[in-house]
């Protein structure tokens, strides 16, 4: 009596946020905070700066500050790691980006929807930043040449 294989369906598995996609170590955050590109609305500040890498990675310091409860806490972690996966993760760019996201206050009561499409506009903004700075260091490397 042999069993019957069970079959995963492909996809979502390409999908997950993976070790390579997280800020790990203490220095590497350190390296986002010195310099980076910013950008922030009423629920997140999130910073980024060019990394040596060939994809993006994330971090995120959600303080008992800007969300008092654990829950609370987790839920928006949830919700931007679910988003960066989904938006930013398996894009491959010219230039990859380090992001440190940074909730305020305000974000614990928004809902769900509220912040995922808070965090898709400056996703958004912060790669078009990023590609502007991309490009005038080009230029200015050919200029030299």
């Amino acid at each position: 009596m042999g069993q019957i294989p069970v079959i995963e369906p492909p996809g979502p598995g390409s999908l997950r946020f993976k070790r390579q996609s997280r800020l790990l170590k203490p220095s590497d955050f350190k390296h986002v905070f010195q310099q980076p590109f910013r950008s922030s609305d009423h629920c997140f500040r999130i910073l980024s700066r060019l990394n040596d890498n060939h994809c993006h990675r994330l971090g995120m310091a959600v303080s008992k500050k800007s969300c008092p409860k654990a829950v609370g806490r987790n839920r928006i972690k949830r919700i931007v790691r679910e988003s960066f996966r989904t938006q930013l993760a398996g894009l491959e760019t010219a230039q990859a980006l380090d992001f440190v996201i940074l909730p305020t206050a305000q974000a614990a009561t928004q809902s769900n929807q509220a912040l995922c499409e808070s965090l898709k506009k400056q996703w958004r903004r912060l790669v078009q930043k990023a590609a502007q700075v991309e490009s005038v260091q080009v230029a200015k490397t050919t200029r030299e040449a």
